[in-house]
């Protein structure tokens, strides 16, 4: 509520990266529709995902539909007609096919995930984990499920060990990537400190109950 005073006091637009919470709602409303416009992934293993890659943007504004559609097709609306320096970035007709037919699925797919979720957060007793806190849970979709440890490296070595596949996203914070050099002589502790503590556990909704078992029980046998 308090970026978007921000933004109508100075008439700027609020966009929402939704790309990892499809089907989220926030205080009652479904994420994607809370600003001005959002971005939203399809990538394969997203909440919401295609057979190949894509995207799109969401928005009640006409004009901003219209900009952006201009922007996906070269910066033209019009053919040979350039408006703006755009991109290709088009949704291809299979890709939207697909789409559509999940799309119907998308709360029970998320569903799965919460109750996946779930039965971590009720299960996994090790000391060394710290486990996400979850207040609202219309609130979170679990693209991921994101555990700490300060002895991150050799829990996921324990893991691929044992033929469980555990992933750090994102092992660099944005402060210290190459792109953003003006950047990477500040230190921030607490960003720093989790980028060397998170991994995620495997979830999806066609992970099965005997494969979140077998996850929970190697997590908990970690020495």
């Amino acid at each position: 509520e308090r970026i978007g005073q921000l933004c109508r006091k100075y008439r700027l637009k609020l966009i929402e990266d939704n790309a990892q919470a499809s089907g989220c709602k926030y205080n009652g409303k479904t994420t994607g529709s809370l600003g001005d416009a959002a971005g939203h992934s399809f990538y394969p293993g997203k909440n919401l995902g295609a057979l190949g890659d894509g995207g799109a943007v969401t928005t009640c504004d006409q004009l901003l539909a219209e900009t952006v559609r201009s922007l996906a097709n070269y910066g033209s609306s019009i053919k040979y007609i350039f408006d703006y320096q755009g991109y290709n970035s088009r949704l291809d007709e299979i890709q939207a096919a697909i789409l559509n037919v999940k799309l119907s699925g998308l709360d029970q797919d998320n569903q799965r995930r919460k109750d996946v979720a779930r039965y971590y957060l009720e299960n996994i007793k090790h000391p060394e984990v710290i486990l996400p806190k979850v207040p609202d849970w219309d609130a979170h979709v679990f693209h991921l499920f994101v555990i700490r440890s300060v002895r991150r490296d050799s829990l996921q070595k324990h893991l691929h060990d044992m033929g469980i596949q555990a992933l750090i996203h994102y092992p660099v914070p944005a402060h210290k990537q190459k792109a953003y050099a003006e950047w990477n002589h500040m230190h921030f502790p607490v960003t720093e400190k989790i980028h060397t503590e998170v991994l995620s556990l495997p979830i999806s909704p066609v992970i099965t109950d005997e494969e979140v078992k077998t996850v929970v029980d190697v997590v908990n046998a970690f020495r």
